[in-house]
């Protein structure tokens, strides 16, 4: 009984491995078997040709889209920028992570002009990506929304993003959160109270910069101290006055 058991356990496992490998591939290329093997090619190390790396990006090939891009930017020529942007937000979408710093720095270039359609589908991947928990993603993209470049102004949504990278770790983009509140932005008044959240955020940070720009920070806004005392070590009196060296003799003759 056993044995049939087991025979039936690998005969399980051998059927549904070939499944689950093209499940992890994107539809075009698990349905191609030449795309398929090209595939296989670029991993095993072969050099393809921009034409084959084109073909497997667009079929939805994370690793072949970040290297078309990353060939497409090192021409130097402008524009290749926005196709490059392309790429590069297809390689993120599909899970490569290493390809949102060139993606955000691409869209950051002012010498790049990006057509409409580009920037909705590269916005919908940086939000999709900033849901996710993705600091660099939610930064990035708030940066653009208050600069109104290459996306539309958009404050709230900005602020909304700033938080989401704060929550990730971005003590940085807490900071940023703060002051867009203290200091107000266009068409929107300046608003003390809203930057605590932002301020208790950057006040657990580990870094001693952030903290003491936070609790200066913490000063501008309704009922900081309160914030101030709770990011202050408390302090000892006993220990202080221990940590004091020793106090000479007020009189000749008396004991040291």
């Amino acid at each position: 009984m056993r044995r049939v058991l087991h025979i039936g356990l690998v005969l399980a496992l051998l059927a549904a491995a070939p499944v689950w490998a093209d499940v992890v591939l994107p539809p075009a290329i698990a349905g191609s078997p030449s795309l398929k093997a090209l595939r296989k090619s670029m991993l095993a190390g072969r050099d393809l040709s921009d034409v084959q790396l084109r073909t497997l990006a667009d079929a939805g090939e994370g690793l072949a889209a970040a290297r078309f891009a990353k060939r497409l930017e090192e021409r130097g020529d402008p524009a290749f920028i926005d196709d490059a942007a392309h790429y590069y937000s297809i390689a993120v979408y599909q899970g490569r992570d290493f390809a949102m710093p060139r993606l955000l720095a691409t869209l950051t270039d002012q010498s790049a002009a990006f057509g409409p359609a580009r920037l909705r589908n590269i916005r919908g991947v940086l939000d999709r990506a900033a849901r996710r928990g993705d600091a660099k993603a939610a930064s990035g993209l708030a940066q653009m929304l208050l600069k109104g470049a290459p996306f539309q102004t958009d404050i709230p949504r900005a602020r909304e993003l700033l938080l989401l990278a704060a929550r990730a770790g971005d003590a940085k983009a807490a900071i940023q959160l703060a002051l867009s509140h203290i200091k107000g932005e266009p068409g929107l008044p300046p608003d003390p109270e809203a930057a605590r959240p932002a301020l208790e955020l950057a006040l657990a940070s580990p870094d001693p910069g952030v903290q003491a720009m936070a609790l200066s920070l913490a000063r501008q806004i309704p009922g900081g101290e309160d914030l101030q005392a709770a990011a202050l070590p408390a302090t000892d009196p006993d220990l202080d006055r221990s940590k004091r060296p020793p106090e000479r003799p007020t009189s000749e003759g008396a004991a040291p």
